[in-house]
């Protein structure tokens, strides 16, 4: 046991993982704006879908001839490719911020600048 402590050590290891261990308890602020806006996105998104399914919006002023299913399935379609991603990052985050086990703030990919 003290012998692989003292390789560890020697080789410079304990710090890559003292360096690791902290780097995992830092907030990625630059991934949750992120995915806060294509949560935010995908919620205008599908209320646009909403408002089209019940009539709110007159898809024949905005769309002439094109009738309600084609501009309805492209907000629809849009607003689920934005929510999903940005509400499991959201999940992902909340979780680690709060300390449940199994979560930690690791497991969000990192935005290269």
């Amino acid at each position: 046991m003290e012998d692989d402590m003292e390789e560890e050590r020697r080789l410079g290891v304990g710090r890559d993982r003292a360096r690791l261990l902290e780097h995992e308890n830092q907030f990625p602020m630059k991934p949750v704006l992120l995915a806060a806006g294509l949560l935010f996105s995908g919620i205008v998104l599908l209320s646009v879908w909403g408002a089209i399914m019940t009539g709110l919006i007159d898809t024949e002023y905005w769309w002439p001839g094109q009738g309600w299913k084609q501009p309805a399935l492209a907000f629809f379609v849009l607003g689920c490719i934005c929510i999903l991603p940005g509400g499991y990052t959201i999940w992902i985050a909340f979780c680690a911020w709060r300390g449940y086990r199994g979560y930690s703030f690791s497991q969000i990919p990192s935005i290269r600048s």
